[in-house]
């Protein structure tokens, strides 16, 4: 065999004499006269045989929140198989109990789970509290870092509003930020009142403006980088890059509008659009009437994802959203210590005294929606209404600025659901991974000395119990969970 070739070479070869190897072995156990050295000759070319084949395997990764899972999700799982092969495990890590904008996510992440792998997910992991709530750049570090981490990942796929990669991974390869005039215009910027991100945009232009080499306009920046999906893409491509790692990025334009807030006839509606309306939907029918609507949601989502919705509704766990973390964190403001309330992630002493100041005088009329009131009172040109929500999570929770700066690396892989194909990417993943896996709540506490991982546990478990608090009356579920597995087209969860 050539030094040179490839695994993907080898394969048919090493099949080949397998084959024989196999065929000549089972002739000599009819004659009787099969030896020991003959079997372990033979399962040394099947053990290498499988080592091949898996080392030239692809497997997908995903970033998502599926708040809820819906058709342009499905997409994204198809192009996966279109590109790679019918047979590709897909590895997902997913936010938990609370979203990137900071706001509870609609449905719990058990029932997430048993619809991802209902709908061909193999693997299914959590990303932790702490970067599930956090920027793009911090949400995008948390979750590629895993997925590099679990060294089993080849290609991440993810959609964007943008149709050229190449574009994208232009302004991912750049570094504005080291040129003498982006902190010139950011610190002007925010002298006028722009938020950071604002800030941050204006002074990435105005560097990218002022370099002849560029291989991207200004006017393109700033019009791709306006769109949420297209700033997470570069995120994700500026992680991969900086982390030298050889997972190959996969781009999928997003079909129709995405943060369209009503539901139209498309079959690739807004995850925004499809809340709003479960939500309304909730807030205005009966719970028998509210349950028989859901039948509008078939022609956009999967229809495991709608089943698992109804199976939490009928049970009587509510549907969350946005309304329920400021109900929850108005009173909390209100009576939090100045100095307490300063320290809470991305909050700050600025944005503290705002919001002390704003929800002192603010008077609720049940006519109309706490959430439109709330943010009318709140957000400012300084203070975007994303970050003061993310604020509000950690609030919610506890996590703090000094957590924001101890907790800067994943931890762990938190294992939510496997399907059988799942099941052999988890061994290769097991003896791949440099991160630990947990499967269960309390794998956490042989690392207890390890202030890192108990604290970003702690901060995950304690964002589980506020929602489950909240939707349910119950809490520390997370200990009785066990892993979700599908396998024999079943779920088997606990």
């Amino acid at each position: 065999m050539p030094a040179s070739i490839t695994a993907a070479e080898a394969i048919p070869q090493i099949s080949a004499i397998f084959r024989n190897f196999a065929l000549l072995y089972f002739t000599e156990v009819r004659e009787g006269i099969s030896s020991s050295p003959f079997r372990k000759a033979l399962n040394r070319v099947y053990l290498l045989y499988h080592f091949i084949r898996r080392s030239n395997m692809s497997v997908a990764g995903i970033v998502a929140e599926y708040n809820p899972l819906h058709n342009g999700h499905l997409r994204l799982f198809r192009k996966v198989r279109e590109d790679l092969g019918e047979n590709t495990p897909i590895v997902v890590i997913m936010s938990g109990e609370f979203v990137q904008r900071g706001i509870p996510a609609l449905a719990d992440r058990t029932s997430r789970v048993c619809a991802l792998l209902s709908c061909g997910v193999d693997v299914v992991l959590e990303l932790p509290f702490t970067f599930a709530t956090g920027s793009a750049d911090r949400f995008a570090h948390g979750a590629v870092q895993s997925l590099i981490r679990s060294g089993v990942v080849t290609d991440l796929y993810f959609g964007a509003e943008h149709s050229s990669l190449s574009d994208l991974s232009a302004i991912a390869d750049m570094d504005p930020e080291s040129d003498p005039m982006f902190g010139e215009v950011l610190e002007d910027c925010q002298k006028k009142g722009l938020s950071y991100a604002a800030s941050w945009q204006q002074a990435a232009s105005s560097v990218i403006a002022s370099r002849k080499d560029s291989r991207i306009s200004s006017d393109d920046f700033e019009r791709i980088i306006r769109e949420p999906n297209n700033i997470l893409a570069v995120a994700y491509l500026r992680e991969i890059s900086r982390s030298g790692s050889s997972i190959r990025p996969h781009l999928l334009v997003r079909e129709d509008s995405y943060h369209e807030e009503d539901l139209k006839e498309s079959s690739f509606p807004s995850a925004t659009a499809l809340r709003k309306q479960i939500l309304t939907r909730y807030a205005t029918l009966s719970k028998g009437g509210f349950i028989s609507s859901s039948s509008e949601l078939i022609p956009h989502m999967p229809i495991p994802m709608i089943a698992e919705m109804l199976h939490l509704w009928n049970a009587s766990t509510i549907p969350m959203g946005e309304k329920d973390l400021i109900a929850a964190s108005i009173p909390l403001i209100r009576s939090t210590d100045p100095a307490r309330l300063s320290s809470v992630a991305h909050m700050g002493s600025q944005l503290s005294g705002h919001l002390k100041s704003e929800v002192r005088s603010l008077h609720f009329d049940p006519q109309k929606d706490i959430s439109n009131t709330f943010r009318q009172a709140v957000e400012t040109r300084c203070f975007s209404y994303t970050r003061i929500l993310r604020a509000l999570a950690s609030l919610a929770v506890g996590q703090t600025e000094d957590d924001l700066s101890l907790l800067s690396d994943p931890g762990y892989l938190r294992l939510l659901g496997f399907s059988e194909k799942g099941r052999t990417v988890l061994k290769s993943m097991r003896s791949s991974s440099d991160l630990p896996i947990f499967s269960r709540a309390s794998d956490a506490f042989h690392f207890g000395k390890d202030p890192s991982i108990s604290r970003m546990d702690e901060l995950d478990r304690l964002s589980h119990d506020w929602w489950t608090m909240k939707a349910r009356n119950t809490f520390e579920e997370d200990f009785k969970r066990e892993v979700i597995q599908f396998k024999r087209n079943r779920l088997y969860r606990s």
